[in-house]
């Protein structure tokens, strides 16, 4: 059953996402209205509504809007909702400082992926693609594979099939995905055209990207830039490549992937053994995650 968006909620999303970034920031309703190109008639009864739940505050003299201190309380709830991924934060930190790269963990969400973590090598990067927790990713070819590897016939089948353009290229990714799970990691490069896919993720993901209208453009961009070429099969040690995200399982209790650990957007390409040793690496931090979680990869038996 598909969802029908509703205009309206998306414009209260927008109206938060847009006072969270940077933090403390405070706007006008002109400048709101102006930003997210409402009317302030239709912007003045929405923030009226965020006010009185505490989810925004009114200066009383300034007369503009922040973020509300209900906010804080529904943050802190989230947070305990996910705080199963706990043992990823250190993960990611060591994984960024090592690879000198954006890094995150992606989980399961319905039939998409959700960026639930991000970390990235250097404070305030603004190069390169710009993820942020709560971005959605597809879990459809050629996206999904790291996760996709480790599920049934009838699954992998499934994934396969929320993609139809890709149907001529099944074949190979089932090749694909026999490589994934020897390696213990997928790679995913960038596509051939680079340039049109970075004026993409500078559109999606860049600082003036929030809310819905984020969403939208990062889904249609992937669904737009990303085709069969992106997912990587057998490496060749002399080859090059240009890794967009090189990522491994992180497993639960019964041996089933929960979600992956991602390092991201190489800035220039590298060789096949470059990218290999890189792999490695990534699958050894995920295992280790996997392990504090109280998980079990399948490819490891028990108490090795």
């Amino acid at each position: 059953m598909s969802a029908r968006r509703s205009p309206q909620t998306e414009r209260l999303v927008d109206v938060i996402e847009l006072l969270s970034a940077p933090p403390g920031r405070s706007e006008s309703l002109t400048d709101l209205a102006a930003a997210l190109d409402i009317d302030k008639t239709t912007l003045y009864p929405m923030l009226t509504e965020l006010t009185r739940v505490g989810w925004v505050v009114k200066h009383p003299s300034a007369k503009t809007y922040q973020l509300g201190p209900a906010l804080a309380r529904i943050g802190g709830a989230a947070e305990a909702g996910i705080a199963e991924l706990a043992p990823t934060a250190d993960a990611l930190s060591s994984l960024a400082e090592s690879t000198g790269k954006q890094c995150c963990v992606v989980v399961p969400s319905g039939g998409d992926l959700v960026v639930a973590k991000v970390q990235s090598a250097i404070a305030d990067d603004t190069g390169g693609l710009q993820l942020r927790p709560g971005d959605r990713v597809g879990f459809s070819p050629p996206l999904g594979a790291v996760l996709v590897a480790w599920s049934s016939a009838a699954s992998v089948d499934a994934w396969l099939e929320r993609n139809p353009q890709l149907a001529e290229h099944h074949s190979r990714y089932r090749d694909i995905l026999v490589a994934v799970r020897r390696r213990h990691y997928a790679v995913e490069q960038y596509p051939s055209a680079v340039a049109g896919f970075n004026d993409m993720a500078a559109s999606a993901t860049g600082p003036n990207s929030y809310g819905s209208r984020r969403t939208s453009r990062f889904t249609e961009g992937q669904q737009s830039r990303l085709g069969a070429d992106i997912l990587v099969g057998a490496i060749d040690d002399h080859a090059r490549y240009r890794p967009l995200s090189v990522n491994a399982p992180i497993f639960g209790a019964g041996g089933r992937p929960v979600g992956a650990l991602c390092a991201l957007d190489a800035s220039a390409p590298i060789t096949g053994s470059q990218l290999v040793e890189l792999g490695e690496l990534v699958s050894s931090v995920a295992d280790d995650v996997t392990s504090r979680l109280g998980g079990r990869a399948p490819y490891r038996r028990a108490g090795g």
